[in-house]
């Protein structure tokens, strides 16, 4: 598995928004703005399980990220990859993401909203900028 570059842990280990791409069953591309966690030295996000993203990935579990440094628009990281699936029945995780992004309140998801973590398995790692 390739590592995020040392260059851009920094620009990864910041609670900024980032942008998923994922393929639909259209065949087109569908992009959304999400909250991620570099964790372990991947990128992981959560996902509830009636979202489209999440049936996406499990029809076709190709994806990218990426990530802009918001006051340096040349400092990007792209990580193109395949998506792998773990339960998150405790929402341990996504709770760990949200008090990342400064929300240390649980979650609202309904009663019976299953979450998941969804790791990205680097493919390929562009990055601009702190090359």
């Amino acid at each position: 598995m390739k590592p995020i570059p040392a260059s851009h842990v920094e620009l990864v280990d910041k609670p900024l928004g980032c942008v998923i791409t994922t393929i639909a069953p259209s065949g087109l591309p569908q992009s959304t703005g999400m909250w991620f966690l570099h964790d372990g030295g991947v990128i992981r996000f959560s996902l509830l399980e009636k979202r489209r993203k999440y049936r996406n990935l499990r029809a076709n579990p190709a994806c990218t990220f990426f990530l802009m440094n918001p006051t340096s628009m040349g400092e990007t990281i792209e990580v193109r990859g395949r998506a792998t699936f773990e339960a998150d029945p405790d929402k341990s995780f996504v709770q760990r993401v949200r008090t990342h992004y400064g929300f240390p309140t649980p979650p609202t998801d309904g009663p019976g909203d299953d979450r998941w973590i969804v790791t990205i398995e680097p493919d390929r790692i562009n990055t601009t900028g702190r090359n």
